[in-house]
């Protein structure tokens, strides 16, 4: 039997979260921010995009360290590093 991928309601048991009894609420990511704050998701926001862009592993697991300890999404800074790109070559206006 093949195994499905987990969503992100799912824990490592494989059990989502309105299984195990946990109100919706309190089954979100434990990361606070402006996204938790909105009550929409980026993924279903239309102002956001998805893109996929290749980086070296050992950039991807520091960058992804650090934001943990900031309390920071790694789109967040994508989204404020390429912003603050576009305004200093005078592009566009994030």
């Amino acid at each position: 039997m093949a195994k499905r991928p987990l969503k992100a309601s799912q824990t490592m048991t494989g059990k989502a979260s309105h299984e195990r009894g946990i109100p919706a609420s309190q089954s979100t990511s434990p990361v606070k921010g402006k996204a938790a704050s909105k009550g929409l998701a980026k993924s279903a926001d239309p102002a956001f995009t998805k893109f996929t862009t290749y980086i070296r592993k050992t950039t991807h697991l520091g960058v992804k360290t650090r934001l943990v300890s900031k309390e920071k999404e790694l789109s967040d800074l994508v989204e404020e590093l390429l912003s603050n790109w576009l305004k200093e070559n005078n592009s566009f206006e994030a």
